[in-house]
This record gives C-alpha cells, structure tokens and sequence, in this order.
C-alpha cells in the first residue's frame, strides 16, 4: 500500500531544493540520483527528505531515523575517501601500494581536523572526485548505492570485512556499548553501529555491502518492504540491473 506525498510539502521540509520536483519524481517511481563533492547541510537535508519520502509512499516511515543514519555515515565515508585522494595526490605519494597508503592514512588521522576537510574536500572537487548517491525503489524495497572515484585497496577491504565480522558479533547496541565502552567512537566503529541498527528493525545485516566495483568503491544499503524482497546477491547470479535515472540532482555547485 502506497501513500500520498503531500504532506511532505509542510514547514518541516520548507528549506529543502527541488523539493516539489522530488515529490512528483518519487510519486511516480522515477530514480533519484544526487551528485556532490562533500555533505554539508544542505545535501544532509536533501538526504533526509529523500529517504523520508521514498518511505512514507511505501508506509514505511519508521524506518527513517536508520535508513538516513546509515546513508549519512557511508556518504561522510565517500567524500573523506576522495578528499584522503586529493591529500595522497597533493603529497606526490603512490596509492597503488597499500603498504605505503597505509604509513600515510595514519599520517592523515593526526592531521584531520574541520579545515583539513575543506581544504582537502575542495582540492577533491577540483580533481573531479565526486561522489553519487542512487535511490532505486519499487514496492518490494529500496536500494540504496553510494558511490565514489577512489578504488578501494586491499588494507581498507580487510578492515572492513573485519568490521563486518565484529558487527556480525553483537546482538545489539546495548551489548556492543556494555563491551567496548569508550572504543565505541574508534576508527570504522560506525559501520558497527550501522549493522546494530539494522539488526535492530530486523532488516539482515547482509544487506549492507562495501566493495571494489568498475575501479571505484561502492557502497550499498538493500532495505525490504516485504518479506520475498530479492536482494542485488541473487537468487540471479548475474546481479541487479541498474534502472535508467529518472532524475538526477547535481549539488556539485552548493559544496563551495
């Protein structure tokens, strides 16, 4: 059962670009895609007005607060990966080896701060390092694919699967804070609590993926409105089918 969008118009969502635009694209099924180069708060509200609609067609509204929280954490994780690029670019180092990548990403660690991420989210928009952000949807669920330009490397692929394994260990948030207590904010921690909020509304963990695909990284968030949801990982061996962009959102220009 779907439901009408109108009251998305209210006050709550006034600020938010294109806002009618969106509302007719979702209500008629079309795919949204944004395009932009970091996440300052107008492409958070875009995000979350986005995500709040999709859901509400679908009566799925509780759905909101996890859903965004997992998109915002793996966008914030995109545009970081690009502007750690440009860094690597800017210093003259080779990211091909990981060994030597990895000296450096601790380098990088010491050094961020708000305007290591301006300045470097900047010199990553003007190398041409975006990131996109697809919103695919059907009655059967949502998926959700983030990608950016940096391919990800076999270090950063083993601390992820590790984290996968680490999420895939705690039943839920409570357990997880009553263990690690204070290393619950340590690196690639909120991918753990992405797959604890998951868990949490019962959606399969499984459903979250981080990989290498076409020299780029790719993120994605499956989220199912009913129980025969088919995810991307089969039962077609061969995979999903992208749907054709229905309408793409560029923010490029608002990330000055």
């Amino acid at each position: 059962m779907m439901t009408n969008l109108d009251e998305l118009k209210g006050p709550r969502y006034a600020n938010v670009k294109d806002r009618n635009d969106i509302i007719a694209g979702i209500a008629a099924g079309r795919k949204i895609q944004f395009v932009t180069y970091a996440l300052p708060d107008i492409m958070e509200h875009q995000l979350d007005f986005v995500i709040a609609a999709i859901l509400k067609k679908f009566q799925k509204s509780h759905l909101q607060s996890t859903v965004y929280t997992c998109v915002k954490e793996l966008v914030i994780n995109a545009t970081r990966a690009n502007a750690r690029q440009a860094w690597f670019h800017e210093k003259q180092i080779d990211v091909s080896n990981p060994d030597i990548s990895s000296q450096h990403t601790e380098q990088i660690k010491a050094e961020i701060s708000e305007d290591w991420i301006q300045k470097y989210g900047s010199l990553a928009r003007d190398a041409g390092y975006m990131v996109s952000i697809d919103f695919e949807y059907d009655t059967d669920g949502m998926r959700i694919w983030i990608w950016n330009e940096v391919n990800l490397n076999s270090l950063d692929e083993k601390r992820i699967r590790e984290r996968f394994k680490e999420g895939m260990a705690y039943e839920d948030i409570v357990s997880f804070y009553m263990e690690k207590g204070d290393q619950s904010q340590g690196e690639g921690m909120g991918l753990v609590m992405n797959l604890l909020l998951l868990k949490g509304e019962g959606i399969e963990p499984a459903l979250l993926r981080i990989g290498r695909r076409e020299g780029r990284t790719m993120a994605r968030l499956e989220v199912p409105f009913v129980e025969q949801f088919i995810s991307v990982r089969g039962p077609n061996p061969h995979g999903y089918d992208h749907e054709a962009v229905g309408m793409r959102l560029d923010y490029r220009d608002n990330n000055a």
